[in-house]
């Protein structure tokens, strides 16, 4: 049983201690974050591989 508390314990650490941080940061004021522009190109060539790849997956798998 003792062999099983030590990894626990570091699991429950692990998911805690992000929380924590997080609650700690929340209090402190911040500047907004400045949002980062999309570029529409750079989205559209990402869907398009994902199609092509989807496409040679289904062409694979018929044949």
């Amino acid at each position: 049983m003792a062999l099983l508390a030590r990894p626990a314990r570091a699991c429950v650490a692990a998911v805690m201690s992000p929380a924590t941080a997080a609650q700690s940061e929340a209090a402190v004021p911040r500047a907004p974050a400045r949002r980062v522009p999309v570029d529409g190109r750079a989205v559209d060539q990402a869907v398009a591989y994902v199609l092509m790849a989807a496409a040679l997956a289904v062409t694979y798998l018929a044949h």
